[in-house]
């Protein structure tokens, strides 16, 4: 808001400077903008907060906080009382959306030029003078933070009526527009029109004129919620908006109504006479009480102020203070709207003692190494771990919407709704990753051969009304070059991330899942110990197709909680074997029903602890049968192994993996 300095120091009695007077509001309270030089007066321009719009939006309002900023009391204008009379009529529809309206007829106006001095104040502030009237509207809502509104008196049917607009209603207001209004605005009317937008712009059928002698002159208080609605709608920002979107104290319409009265009849004729005045507050609003603790007081700034000071502070503010002991008995007055806990009296001894002015000191606190967090910890080691294999990590929301339960072929029973979702798309809380993870891999592979990403994230669960959250990482890859053997890079991957983790022995059963994404023959649990703690496979090529993926998709789901369980704290050290161990491959037809893992198993069975590892490096299939090769490597940690004990190991593994489990080793 712009200030008139002139009026500023008749007001708060300062002899500080107009630039001094910049730096102590800055300081201490509102920011500094600008200042430049209108005519004969001095315009000080400082961003006002909308918690504190209600008060100091006004010159009034600022200098107070100037008076409790130089610590003195502010000393009120003499302000006589209402006196009411009879002969207008106001009726409120609407008291949610106007708790307090006042009215007052004023006649034998002559609308002239306001004076000079008016003008110059006007100006200072970046308002227009028009005439005495609206000027002195003006002039009193500067003044008092109250905007104030007349109509021709003359140019209106009979009573004022506050009501919502009706459906399809316009109104020609005082920019010179016809807006139609919503059935939520609320209109100040009579008993045939619309007169005005209420609290927003007045209309222009019922303005004043040069031939205006008689005023119906609108002092009032608006719900601070309709206000920003209506304004918003309309995209109409006026001085008087501004204000009441910031909500304003409703006993200070008639402190508004009687210096705007006052200021009529000294600048409006010699004849003027308010003739009627009509008050309509059917619920008041009184002060109220706040009991403050002293030491709370500096337990919360870190500074041991006197209560005294306390005391000076406050009542400097405007508040009535009683003192009891270590606690202040506090009466706010009805205009500071933002003083409703402790905390708010605090902030305002906090500025106005001056933050400057605490001491710095440390903290007392004691030194001690934070707890572990155990599952953050586990979860971070796992991102290092997947980084370092390929993968980059993503983090999808933790919703998604009908169509892509569908596409994933889930029950929408399975998943719990959003009360209140932002979209269609955010309507379920998901009931799995990979539908999101599919997302994300459709949308790289416009861009890039290969996709290895992984996320970390929670599912949420609906099983006949109840309800689990489960913590999973879940990974997957897309490779145009590696179409046949996805799954197997997936696996590789999966026991590397294993064996960093501690887990040695892992087991892959080859099953149908329940779910209907995965691919029929191309899916595995995984079990460690006898568990099963997640699952890996490709998907559907039904599912696949829904997401416009070309490209086979391999994906794995773990549950992080299981995984924690099992995995060991600390690696165990296994020196490297001091003797050279070699690599033999077999290459084997086998039947359908063969399970991978049973090879493995019978592999180890007989090479026993000469076997160090084995590897499915190549699997194709020919009409109906399947080609698996394997490289297995072979050493001893006790000695240098010949060939002929090598041969001998080989043709055992080869002989039982043909008797066991009828495979036919190719030549």
């Amino acid at each position: 808001m712009k200030y008139s300095y002139t009026r500023l120091k008749e007001l708060s009695g300062t002899k500080k400077t107009p630039k001094e007077l910049a730096e102590l509001l800055t300081m201490r309270a509102f920011e500094f903008e600008e200042m430049k030089t209108e005519g004969k007066e001095t315009q000080l321009e400082f961003s006002i907060l909308p918690n504190r719009g209600h008060d100091a939006l006004s010159h009034i309002g600022m200098a107070r906080e100037i008076s409790a900023l130089e610590g003195k009391k502010y000393g009120e204008l003499a302000i006589s009382k209402l006196d009411l009379k009879a002969g207008l009529k106001v009726e409120i529809r609407e008291k949610k959306l106007c708790p307090r309206y006042i009215g007052a007829v004023i006649e034998n106006i002559r609308i002239a030029q306001s004076p000079k001095w008016m003008q110059e104040r006007l100006v200072a502030c970046g308002i227009k003078p028009i005439n005495n009237v609206v000027d002195i509207t003006n002039y009193v809502m500067l003044e008092t933070g109250q905007p104030l509104h007349a109509f021709d008196a003359d140019k209106t049917a009979g009573n004022i009526i506050v009501r919502k607009a009706k459906k399809g209603e316009t109104i020609k207001l005082l920019d010179e527009k016809i807006y139609e209004l919503n059935e939520n605005d609320l209109v100040i009317a009579d008993s045939e029109k619309a007169l005005a937008l209420a609290g927003v712009m007045g209309g222009f059928d019922s303005s004043i004129s040069k031939e205006t002698t008689s005023i119906i002159l609108e002092s009032a208080s608006f719900n601070s919620t309709n206000i920003r609605k209506t304004r918003t709608l309309h995209n109409i920002i006026t001085e008087s908006s501004h204000r009441f979107e910031r909500d304003i104290d409703p006993n200070l319409a008639e402190i508004a109504m009687v210096r705007a009265s006052e200021l009529i009849k000294k600048i409006g004729g010699n004849n003027v006479e308010v003739t009627a005045i009509s008050d309509m507050y059917p619920k008041k609003v009184k002060p109220w009480q706040i009991k403050l603790d002293t030491d709370y007081v500096s337990s919360l700034l870190g500074e041991k102020i006197p209560v005294s000071r306390m005391k000076s502070i406050l009542e400097n503010l405007g508040l009535v203070i009683k003192v009891s002991g270590k606690i202040l008995d506090c009466e706010i007055l009805t205009r500071r709207i933002d003083l409703k806990t402790q905390e708010d009296l605090i902030e305002e001894i906090g500025r106005i003692y001056g933050y400057e002015n605490i001491k710095e000191q440390a903290p007392i606190v004691e030194v001690k190494t934070p707890p572990q967090n155990a599952k953050r910890n586990f979860e971070n080691n796992l991102r290092d771990i997947l980084a370092g294999l390929g993968f980059s990590e993503v983090m999808n929301y933790s919703f998604y919407g009908k169509e892509d339960i569908e596409k994933c072929l889930l029950k929408i029973e399975d998943h719990v709704e959003v009360a209140n979702p932002l979209s269609s798309e955010q309507q379920y809380l998901r009931r799995n990753l990979i539908s999101n993870l599919l997302k994300n891999v459709e949308l790289n592979l416009k861009n890039f051969p290969k996709v290895q990403i992984f996320e970390i994230g929670n599912k949420f669960c609906n099983d006949k009304g109840k309800f689990s959250e489960i913590p999973l990482l879940v990974g997957a890859i897309a490779d145009n070059g590696a179409n046949d053997l996805l799954f197997f890079q997936m696996k590789g991957k999966l026991e590397a991330l294993f064996h960093d983790i501690g887990i040695q022995s892992t087991d892959f059963q080859i099953s149908n899942e329940e779910y209907k994404f995965w691919h029929p023959t191309r899916a595995a649990r995984i079990m460690i110990n006898g568990e099963k703690i997640g699952r890996i496979g490709e998907i559907s090529p039904i599912v696949l197709k829904k997401y416009s993926i070309k490209q086979r998709v391999a994906v794995f789901g773990l549950k992080i909680e299981e995984l924690i369980k099992i995995s060991a704290q600390e690696k165990q050290y296994q020196p490297i074997s001091k003797f050279p161990t070699v690599e033999r491959d077999i290459s084997m037809f086998v039947g359908k029903e063969t399970k991978y893992s049973d090879i493995v198993s019978s592999i180890q069975k007989n090479g026993g602890n000469l076997v160090k590892n084995i590897e499915l490096f190549d699997v194709f299939e020919k009409e109906g049968e399947k080609s698996l090769a394997l490289r297995i490597k072979i050493g001893s940690d006790s000695k240098t192994l010949t060939s002929e004990e090598i041969d001998a190991l080989m043709k055992k593994i080869i002989s039982a993996l043909q008797r066991e489990l009828r495979v036919r080793v190719r030549k």
